[in-house]
């Protein structure tokens, strides 16, 4: 063979190369590799009752004894809210008595005003660090430090966040259910020193506790019920003392009106 030929078999070689070695890095430079998303390990806990399945951004988590305070510590009340919470007690004798607040949740306040079975009406509004209580048509009121349960138990109202305390061994039973045609947590703690059971259902749309029941050897001895919320609460509602002196008011309306009492 003679010099040009091997001249040009040498140029024919090196372009199959160059080409070659392009072909192979222009891979990299103009064609990227999806990345790859590994799959959690630990499911996002979901506040969508198992009904309704997997559907967008939330998977489904099976309520169990084990799972029940990572679900509920997932849940959050309204920052403002107005309903109306019933509440039966059985004492030692079997007689029933019925208290109803009525209730009004905003910005931090809440203003209950309970008819206690011997009719009398105990209001009570609690803010800021403070609970003010006063009876009837008074003018005179108490005031007392308020801790983070103050607003619960003024509404004669176990706290639900007490479930996240529990030990989880006292924890009895879990699951989803439906109750007051509300898709609900269900938890049941049981209390060994006293022989008690509490039942707790939440709602998993508002996270607010819709009923409750304390028992002793199958026997309730407190019902609490609460379905109908109203999100956000009225608007220009006033929390207010029995001297005129207002703690709190409702967030008013484009055109502002006349406040009336929290009811």
């Amino acid at each position: 063979m003679d010099r040009g030929h091997r001249n040009l078999l040498a140029l024919l070689v090196a372009a199959v190369m160059a080409v070659a070695l392009f072909s192979a890095f222009s891979i990299n430079l103009f064609h990227q590799t999806p990345a790859v998303v590994l799959p959690s390990l630990a499911p996002a806990a979901s506040s969508v009752p198992p009904e309704q399945g997997e559907t967008g951004e939330y998977r489904r988590v099976e309520v169990t004894p084990d799972t029940v305070q990572q679900v509920i510590a997932t849940l959050e009340r309204p920052e403002s809210y107005a309903r109306t919470v019933n509440v039966e007690t059985v004492g030692d004798t079997g007689a029933a008595g019925e208290t109803t607040a009525q209730v009004t949740v905003d910005g931090g306040w809440t203003s209950s005003q309970l008819t206690l079975p011997d009719g009398r009406v105990c209001h009570s509004v609690v803010g800021e660090g403070k609970r003010y209580v006063w009876y009837g048509d008074q003018r005179r009121w108490q005031e007392y430090d308020a801790s983070d349960r103050s607003a619960d138990l003024a509404q004669r109202l176990p706290t639900y966040e007490d479930v996240l305390a529990a030990d989880r061994e006292n924890i009895v039973a879990a699951q989803y259910v439906l109750t007051g045609a509300l898709p609900c947590i269900y938890v049941a703690v049981a209390e060994p020193e006293l022989g008690y059971v509490e039942s707790y259902w939440v709602s998993v749309d508002t996270g607010l506790l819709v009923r409750a029941e304390s028992s002793k050897d199958e026997t309730v001895f407190y019902r609490m019920s609460g379905y109908t919320v109203e999100t956000p609460a009225a608007p220009g509602l006033t929390f207010a003392l029995p001297d005129g002196t207002v703690l709190h008011t409702t967030a008013l309306p484009a055109e502002e009106g006349a406040s009336a009492p929290a009811q």
